[in-house]
């Protein structure tokens, strides 16, 4: 699921979502606007980097194989990257000359469009030139996960979902900035609005 259950001992703080993309609230010298999908992104990548480095992760076999056409070129990788493949709970084989078979999927994309996820991690692993070391590429991969599985801007969130994605917020080692280096937060203290509105 995109969300977790409720992070215990972490009391959530009053907040509203802003055009089905921002989150605004209230901070001990202030307010913060939050980005949902860019602090959705960075929670979700953190946890996927904690989980990999312990297990594989977890996926999900599909009832029935998802087959996809792709540029014949990529269905090299299939070998050369199969043990990073199976680590991050993704099962796909060859069918034919330009088409591949999905079989399992990671249980954290299941919001995921599955055939724009094959493409688009085929054409990464295909592509040419320098090739980054196992673990770059890794992470690369994670972040990858990360992006497609967050919420999206315009998702519009419930009111459980707007507390348990803060209340995360707050057990995240680097939750300033998403995977990219984009920020999650913009911070207005006090000061800056009585700035604002001509009290001070």
């Amino acid at each position: 699921a995109a969300f977790a259950p409720e992070v215990a001992g972490v009391a959530p703080r009053p907040a509203v979502q802003i055009h089905r993309s921002y989150l605004v609230v209230e901070s001990d010298d202030g307010l913060m606007i939050i980005d949902q999908h860019a602090l959705h992104e960075r929670i979700l990548y953190e946890e996927l980097a904690a989980r990999i480095t312990q297990r594989q992760l977890e996926s999900q076999r599909l009832l029935l194989p998802e087959v996809f056409r792709v540029p014949p070129d990529r269905i090299g990788v299939l070998d050369t990257h199969a043990a990073m493949l199976a680590r991050l709970g993704i099962e796909l084989t060859a069918s034919g000359p330009g088409s591949v078979t999905l079989h399992a999927f990671p249980s954290l994309l299941e919001r995921a469009d599955r055939s724009a996820f094959v493409r688009d991690l085929l054409d990464r692993l295909a592509e040419p030139g320098t090739r980054p070391d196992a673990d770059t590429l890794l992470h690369e991969l994670l972040d990858m996960m990360a992006c497609k599985a967050a919420v999206k801007a315009g998702d519009a969130l419930t009111t459980d979902e707007i507390e348990t994605l803060l209340a995360r917020r707050e057990l995240a080692q680097r939750a300033s900035n998403c995977p990219h280096g984009r920020p999650t937060t913009l911070h207005l203290s006090l000061r800056d609005l009585e700035r604002q509105f001509k009290r001070r």
